[in-house]
């Protein structure tokens, strides 16, 4: 029993592994993806216009696609005249808390097709099942319809380990922690499992891992999936590329799914276009030769990384590209201006950190310059030329 008032009835979904079904992968050969059904435990639900039914399911793996359909769709009594493709069997899905017909994430009738989520996020999901139009005038004659019948099936699509995205053409790493030695606690650093890793500076070589280029010249994607603990949550996360020579890359970052074009937590595109409008990222000088960003106080649980490689008429291995994503408590150790302090939230579960900075800079990493009183008095003759700097003069005035 869930909802406002404890009176809302929930239905657990039962879920089962089904075994392999074989998809089209890339041009080396075919990619087994193992499928997990999910259906309601009495196999059928039924329930009157206008009357909603709520299921919910925990997705405990990262998830390709789910899949949200009916099986056997009736009416009831058996001897209604109603037509059964003129009922809307509207479906409402949402991550986290119930969904409601004007408060959902997706959405779209079972009695027309099934509802496809791409790319699911990891966690508890609720379906809420509406029947509409059951009772109404279908060839002149009123029907009889009082209830519509059905079962739930859910289908979960899984790429085996190390594969991702469609076809589970594309290549996947979990990223091991590495603690900072001598560090704040929950600092680390996210290596790929035996991967090359430059020595002294905690970075990894990026061509070696990268998928390799899929039939048609279509853009490839790389995934990492790292872990942040619980309680690390007041960290940031800096990620960084490196290259001798121009980069061709845009990546993108998700809590909890595998980013896509149009999923996403945060992106960056190129040194112009980022998520500049989230107060959470914060992008550093960045070039066609280098990347480096940070997600401020980075929320716990599975983040996925992705990197989307532009297709060109270049090889991949032309160049050499060096990455490190790191969990760090101060960005940019408050630019060597302050010091970086830390405080557990209310629950006492949180180590939030931040910058303490000294008396001539601000800013949340202490990079940002503060005029002194002496600067202010010998900016003052240079403020009368229209030359000089609108902040300083401002400041002055």
């Amino acid at each position: 029993m869930q909802g406002q008032y404890c009176n809302q009835t929930i239905e657990l979904l039962s879920c089962s592994r089904s075994g392999n079904s074989s998809g089209n992968g890339s041009v080396s050969g075919f990619f087994n993806q193992s499928m997990v059904l999910c259906r309601n435990n009495f196999e059928t639900s039924c329930h009157g216009d206008g009357e909603m039914k709520i299921f919910s399911l925990e997705i405990l793996r990262i998830t390709e696609s789910l899949t949200i359909s009916v099986q056997n769709l009736r009416l009831r009594p058996l001897d209604s005249i109603g037509n059964s493709s003129r009922i809307y069997l509207m479906c409402f899905a949402r991550y986290g808390a119930m969904p409601l017909a004007t408060l959902h994430d997706y959405s779209g009738d079972l009695n027309q097709s099934p509802l496809v989520i791409r790319f699911p996020k990891v966690g508890q999901w609720y379906i809420s099942i509406l029947a509409l139009h059951l009772a109404k005038e279908i060839g002149g004659a009123l029907s009889n319809v009082s209830k519509v019948c059905y079962s739930l099936e859910v289908q979960e699509l899984e790429c085996p380990l190390g594969k991702a995205g469609p076809n589970c053409s594309s290549e996947r790493y979990m990223l091991q922690t590495v603690l900072r030695k001598y560090s704040t606690p929950f600092e680390s650093y996210y290596l790929p499992d035996g991967g090359d890793v430059i020595s002294d500076a905690l970075n990894f070589h990026l061509e070696p891992l990268l998928s390799n280029y899929s039939v048609g010249g279509l853009d490839t994607w790389t995934y990492f999936l790292l872990d942040v603990p619980r309680g690390a949550a007041g960290g940031n996360l800096h990620v960084r590329l490196m290259s001798d020579r121009k980069m061709n890359y845009e990546i993108y970052a998700r809590n909890g799914g595998l980013p896509s074009l149009i999923n996403w937590d945060y992106y960056y595109v190129n040194k112009t276009s980022s998520s500049g409008d989230s107060v959470f990222f914060v992008l550093y000088n960045s070039s066609d030769e280098k990347v480096d960003f940070y997600i401020l106080y980075v929320k716990e649980g599975i983040w996925n990384i992705a990197l989307r490689h532009l297709n060109s008429t270049g090889d991949i291995s032309d160049g050499q590209t060096t990455m490190s994503i790191s969990l760090e408590r101060c960005p940019k150790r408050c630019s060597y201006h302050g010091a970086c302090k830390s405080a557990l939230d209310t629950s006492g579960l949180t180590l939030y950190s931040f910058c303490a900075c000294d008396r001539n800079h601000g800013g949340f990493d202490c990079s940002i310059e503060i005029v002194s009183h002496q600067g202010k008095f010998l900016s003052g003759v240079e403020c009368k030329n229209m030359d000089a700097i609108p902040a300083t003069c401002f400041h002055q005035q």
